[in-house]
């Protein structure tokens, strides 16, 4: 079967774990026989390449980055230039390779793909993986299923997002971020438009019941693809515990923030890495003048970062969002080190509770505990990964 990948952003430029989980997947299928093109703007790579077997072809795109974390935004993805000219190139390419499926991996790249397929009329499939299609903040699924309404959305999640993610407040701060908002908001809604009568793919459970109660009613659920090496890494364990991901509440980087004086004094021959960027990092930095066991760095490679699971003996996974999947567990698990998850979004489902690691609720009284528990028993939980 011939099938097209669709993606805003592909290897070498990564956001996250979007761009792995594609490539993953990709060629998952290229060894089970399938002919897999990746169809993507062209943000500074080669404008065609073969990688394990996989096409990837690169269409001309009017802005070029030049670090491969960073992003051209948003709005780069939101306007009627982008749909415009995405669906021209995704026509002649899909023609031009005569593709059986579309798969999309992007959500931006649902508008442009499904005009395209007014014309191309192929089978088509989209993998959602966060909830930008049902509620561009998103603040309101933190505590129901259901999205907010338009009152919701300016009376509570774009409060919320003010109290919580805005530094600096003045009045040209809040015109420039309701500006911000009716705009997401409009996009949002063309998002949800177009995603309507295609097939969605979620990557977990509680990820599907959260669109199926917004609406969305043709979902199935497929994971993330990982690589898992055959043998066990041989690499020493630290006195070492990681965070890794955006350094934002969302993520529940509060939490940890809240629990390290905590932490350093049961643990003070213990260090705490943090991988990863946002604006709590300049409250980390400061912290880390009083608690010399804090480690920050910026965004790094994924070879390198499974490295740093390896050599640590416990990560953390503390969201308060629901995550839809979240890559950083399995990726823990594959280097045989043992992770603490919140029971937010579809994190409990991708751990042994116990076993592999622990469940945790979102607070940083029950991380801490968790976190005493998994280093005393850390021996153990690292030989369940490793018998699993």
């Amino acid at each position: 079967m011939k099938i097209a990948f669709l993606i805003e952003s592909f290897l070498p430029f990564s956001q996250g774990g979007s761009e792995l989980s594609t490539y993953y997947l990709a060629k998952d299928l290229a060894r089970l026989g399938h002919k897999v093109t990746i169809i993507t703007p062209n943000l500074g790579a080669k404008p065609s390449e073969a990688i394990s077997r996989i096409k990837i072809i690169r269409y001309p795109f009017y802005l070029k980055q030049s670090r491969y974390y960073s992003s051209p935004g948003n709005f780069a993805y939101n306007n009627p230039l982008w749909i415009i000219w995405s669906a021209i190139f995704i026509f002649i390419y899909i023609k031009r390779e005569q593709v059986d499926v579309i798969h999309i991996h992007g959500k931006y790249s649902i508008p442009p793909a499904k005009l395209a397929n007014l014309f191309l009329r192929k089978k088509m499939v989209a993998t959602v993986r966060d909830y930008q299609i049902i509620c561009n903040y998103g603040f309101c699924l933190y505590k129901k299923d259901k999205s907010c309404n338009i009152i919701e959305y300016f009376m509570s999640d774009f409060i919320y997002y003010w109290n919580n993610y805005v530094l600096n407040k003045n009045i040209f701060s809040l015109f420039f971020n309701l500006t911000y908002a009716v705009i997401g908001r409009i996009n949002r809604n063309i998002l949800n438009y177009f995603a309507r009568g295609i097939l969605l793919v979620t990557l977990s459970k509680k990820q599907k019941n959260i669109f199926e109660a917004n609406g969305f009613n043709n979902i199935i659920v497929i994971g993330n693809s990982i690589d898992f090496p055959k043998e066990p890494p041989k690499i020493k364990k630290r006195n070492q515990v990681i965070y890794a991901g955006r350094l934002t509440p969302g993520k529940g980087v509060n939490l940890i923030i809240d629990l390290l004086p905590r932490f350093f004094a049961v643990f003070p021959k213990y260090s705490f890495v943090f991988v990863g960027k946002g604006f709590l990092k300049e409250e980390l930095k400061k912290l880390s003048k009083q608690y010399k066991g804090i480690k920050l760095m910026e965004q790094v490679n994924h070879g390198k970062l499974l490295a740093l699971f390896a050599e640590s003996k416990l990560t953390i996974v503390p969201s308060i969002w629901p995550e839809p999947f979240g890559r950083i567990p399995m990726e823990s698990f594959s280097q045989k080190t043992p992770v603490i998850v919140t029971n937010k979004g579809g994190l409990p489902e991708h751990i042994k509770d116990g076993k592999w690691g622990y469940v945790s609720e979102a607070s940083s009284k029950k991380l801490l505990y968790s976190i005493k528990i998994a280093l005393q028993n850390n021996k153990r939980l690292q030989g369940n990964i490793n018998d699993d």
